[in-house]
């Protein structure tokens, strides 16, 4: 297979594909303006409490509808970053996965850690980042926020906030059938049943199959897995909605591959650059042979997820004189046990995490110069975890308990005020307090082995590393800004915002466990605007972002054990330009455009570890073990982003639609890790995606081929350096899907 990796893109790719920014519709169909003789269609959202207008909302969104995500085959939280040229999503071990926002993101990976990045599933706020799986079918839209949305998300939106909005119960009786076969033994099978109960109740049921085979060479980077949802949706007044929803699914498989890569000149190429030890798609368990040095060998144990998660959701809406109120109660479970692989060991855990929140908003009605939305917020969360390690001779080092609960409550609001018909002011603030308990332990079972051992000898069989804790933190965001109408189709808006994302624990000594919460202010400059009698759409957005306490993890020598701890150590500088643009050419033609141009910069940024980076990083390394990345780069934040996608259709005699679509997204180079070793960079790359369809008359039936990553192109998503040993020289890498193929079909009946 001819793949390589690619360093550039050519204007000319652009200028033929030019990606629409996909359109969510409300719930209620009659909200939706669908494209035609009026322009491009309206975009309902609800990403700032109530349901509006896209292009009146004075905040960065993206909007994506299910029926795109579909088309997108997006069963995996990772395709997420194919929707928006500012979103990075990152896997590694398990089932993680970390969101990466205009450079914000998460950097301690850990398991007392929080998100950067709130997703909220029917309006619930998901508190851990491995309940992810098996949310991405049957949906209504994915809303991508960007910035920090302290105000109105509160805690752990410090990068911004991801709505996903499953499809509502319809009052009729309807439902589709989609299946989806392809390469690498894919075979997807998922629909939905409608059922109207009576004129104001509705029963909606969906669900989803998914079976691809790994892509590595060792069966991993797979996709495996069942889910199911039930919702039903009551009005027994005008004024009053109640929706129950309940869900369940399982996640399988090996889960998340890696392989490895070193300096050219270790492996026989040119030096100062990073190579491939093998075929890029040849998984770690499929390198040990490669690696026979004491210690450095690559563990061979088969990894595997065995999760199961469950959740409840409560959305009540009732309309009175004063304004909507609405309450939102929810309940999340899960129970994850997996086996994953890095370079030179192999991590076997099992979390029990689990849930409630309820939440109570009060949102003005739309009337007088004044509106207003008020709420109190209230969350409970516990979670139960055993993580053992063991190095590649099967010898077991470390073996941890993880008790770990809290509670956290917020009220806010927000006021707009109308100075004259055009011209408003905005003022927000929330108040959260929260709570931390730990109770954890961590045991030292055999020290790590290896030629150039940093650990000195200690005492083993003893939970020689404890965390009996409890911490407390209140903060406050808040947001100020001013929206001016420009013209009928034209917003201009300038605010400043605030976020934070919660403190927490590590293992260390009993003066230095825990952490302190990492603060973000953002300005931004944004215009929003409709031209051409409504078909164009051009919104930018410039951005400035003061980025501080960065909590970042990495390992070092606690005692006599290495152990991951996360200080904030970090603090940074952000600027850049978002720009999204969708053309309506002719009613069977659409051409967009999202662009991120991004600058961002560790201001400071040194910590202490048990062993240095590799002889290529960027970073200065002082005795001790002192690493100093100040004024490079921040990681996972390349310059440039570009998103572009074309579809053109023809309609036939017989009322049917041929139609024929391109992708593409280019991503400039950027460092995954830390360690900025040249081995964790990953060079710039273009993936393009094409597909062809037919839908028959009256969208009775789809059918539709595809080729995604059509020039066979390797990306590097997420990068993991080896620091068990003071000899850093190989890294195991992440990377997104090969060449892929399949075809799409769908009836509805």
């Amino acid at each position: 297979m001819n793949r390589k990796i690619a360093l550039g893109v050519s204007l000319p790719i652009f200028a033929f594909c030019a990606a629409p920014q996909a359109q969510a519709q409300d719930n209620a169909a009659e909200n939706s303006v669908a494209a035609g003789d009026e322009g491009l269609g309206a975009i309902i959202v609800t990403a700032q409490r109530r349901a509006e207008d896209v292009q009146r909302a004075a905040v960065a969104i993206t909007a994506v509808t299910g029926e795109e995500l579909q088309q997108r085959s997006v069963t995996q939280t990772e395709q997420l970053a194919s929707l928006s040229a500012s979103l990075q999503v990152s896997t590694s071990a398990g089932p993680y996965a970390s969101f990466s926002v205009r450079s914000v993101n998460s950097l301690s990976g850990n398991a007392f850690a929080d998100p950067a990045v709130a997703v909220n599933v029917n309006g619930v706020y998901l508190a851990t980042p491995t309940v992810l799986h098996g949310l991405y079918f049957d949906l209504d839209r994915v809303e991508i926020l960007k910035g920090p949305q302290g105000t109105l998300y509160g805690r752990n939106a410090t990068a911004g906030a991801i709505n996903i909005i499953p499809a509502r119960p319809r009052f009729e009786n309807e439902g589709r059938v989609n299946v989806e076969v392809g390469s690498f033994d894919r075979f997807n099978i998922g629909g939905a049943l409608n059922l109207a109960l009576a004129d104001s109740a509705a029963l909606r049921i969906a669900g989803q199959r998914v079976r691809r085979d790994g892509y590595m060479s060792d069966g991993t980077s797979d996709d495996v897995g069942e889910a199911v949802r039930a919702s039903f949706l009551v009005e027994p007044t005008p004024d009053l909605s109640i929706l129950v929803s309940a869900d369940y699914a399982h996640q399988g498989g090996r889960g998340p591959g890696a392989t490895i890569r070193e300096r050219c000149e270790l492996v026989g190429g040119p030096a100062g650059e990073a190579c491939f030890v093998a075929d890029p798609y040849t998984g770690i368990a499929d390198l040990a042979a490669l690696y026979t040095a004491a210690g450095q060998a690559v563990p061979t144990r088969n990894q595997f997820i065995d999760g199961d998660y469950w959740g409840l959701a409560l959305n009540a809406d009732l309309t009175t004189g004063i304004g909507t109120f609405s309450f939102v109660g929810g309940y999340r479970a899960s129970d994850n046990s997996y086996v994953g692989t890095g370079t030179s060991w192999q991590l076997r855990e099992r979390q029990k995490p689990e849930q409630y929140s309820a939440e109570l908003r009060l949102a003005s009605n739309g009337e007088g110069p004044l509106q207003y939305i008020f709420g109190g917020y209230y969350l409970d969360t516990s979670m139960s975890a055993r993580a053992q390690s063991e190095n590649a001779t099967r010898k077991l080092f470390s073996d941890s308990f993880t008790e770990l609960t809290g509670w956290t409550w917020a009220a806010f609001g927000q006021l707009t005020y109308s100075l004259t018909p055009a011209l408003r002011l905005v003022g927000g603030a929330r108040y959260t307090y929260e709570e931390k308990t730990s109770d954890s332990f961590r045991y030292t079972l055999a020290n790590t082995v290896g030629p150039d051992p940093v650990i000195p000898p200690g005492p083993v069989g003893a939970p020689n590393l404890s965390v009996v804790a409890s911490r407390s933190w209140d903060r406050v965001n808040w947001k100020a800004g001013v929206e001016f109408d420009a013209a009928d189709r034209s917003l201009i808006y300038a605010n400043v915002s605030t976020g934070f994302k919660a403190g927490g624990f590590f293992y260390g000594p009993p003066a230095a466990q825990s952490y302190e919460p990492e603060l973000v202010t953002s300005y931004v400059l944004g215009s929003k605007n409709r031209f051409a009698d409504n078909r164009l759409q051009v919104n930018a957005e410039a951005f400035f972002l003061d980025y501080r306490d960065q909590q970042v993890s990495f390992v070092k020598l606690v005692g006599n054990s290495a152990v991951l701890v996360t200080e904030n150590a970090g603090k940074s500088t952000a600027y850049g330009v978002e720009l999204e643009s969708e053309y309506l050419a002719a009613d069977e033609t659409r051409l967009g455009l999202q662009v991120q141009w991004l600058k961002a910069e560790y201001d400071s940024f040194s910590y202490d570890t048990i062993a240095p980076p590799g002889a290529s990083t960027l970073c200065k390394v002082t005795p001790g073990f002192t690493v100093d990345c100040s004024g490079i780069t921040a990681i996972r934040s390349p310059e440039w982003t570009i998103n572009a996608n074309a579809e053109q259709g023809f309609v036939l005699g017989n009322g049917g639609r041929i139609s024929a679509d391109a992708r593409a997204r280019y991503q400039s180079s950027f460092y995954a890790d830390t360690s900025y070793q040249i081995e964790t960079k990953a060079p710039g790359t273009v993936r393009i995606d094409l597909g062809l369809g037919y839908t028959a008359p009256d969208d009775a039936w789809t059918i539709r081929a595809f080729v995604n990553n059509v020039t066979d192109v390797v990306t590097i998503n997420n990068a993991t350096v080896n620091t068990s040993y003071a000899t850093n020289n190989f890294v195991g890498v992440n990377l997104l899907a090969p060449r892929t193929w399949g075809v799409q079909a769908s009836a509805k009946f």
